[in-house]
């Protein structure tokens, strides 16, 4: 008579699923909700006109200090 041993058979051990990360997802997300919103920021600012009080492209005209004595 031969011996045998037996071997308990179970089930094969599944592969985990990786979930993506909820708080990876959420932390993205409000990244690029952040970042769109200071790109519509900077826009609307740049794009905006000037305040009443600033006049924008007008030259300033700055007089020269008169000539002082010669040799000085």
């Amino acid at each position: 008579m031969a011996a045998t041993i037996e071997v308990p058979v179970g089930r094969p051990a599944r592969p985990r699923r990786r979930r993506f990360p909820v708080p990876v997802a959420v932390g993205a997300a409000v990244v690029l909700a952040v970042t769109a919103v200071l790109i519509v920021i900077a826009l609307w600012r740049g794009l905006a006109p000037a305040p009443p009080g600033l006049r924008t492209g007008t030259p300033i005209v700055v007089p020269h200090p008169a000539p002082g004595p010669s040799g000085s």
